[in-house]
């Protein structure tokens, strides 16, 4: 309970920053189901990359559909 805690207040921290984002087919460039800290770069000029980390809650370097909805409201 304390890691979904944990990671809901991460993933809230860095939401600012993909406020303004595109949905997530139109990010996901290469259509591999996961979209890239350089897909989101080029999508979300605002995103930093300490927020994308911060999104990226099972660490795998990419965003799944999922992550990018909770940090994104999609």
């Amino acid at each position: 309970m304390k890691r979904i805690l944990v990671a809901l207040a991460i993933v809230g921290f860095a939401a600012p920053a993909f406020a303004q984002a595109a949905d997530f087919t139109s990010v996901d460039t290469d259509q591999s189901g996961a979209v890239s800290w350089e897909e989101v770069a080029a999508a979300i000029p605002d995103a930093s990359e300490d927020s994308f980390r911060s999104a990226d809650v099972d660490g795998s370097g990419d965003l799944s559909a999922e992550e990018y909805a909770a940090v994104t409201g999609q």
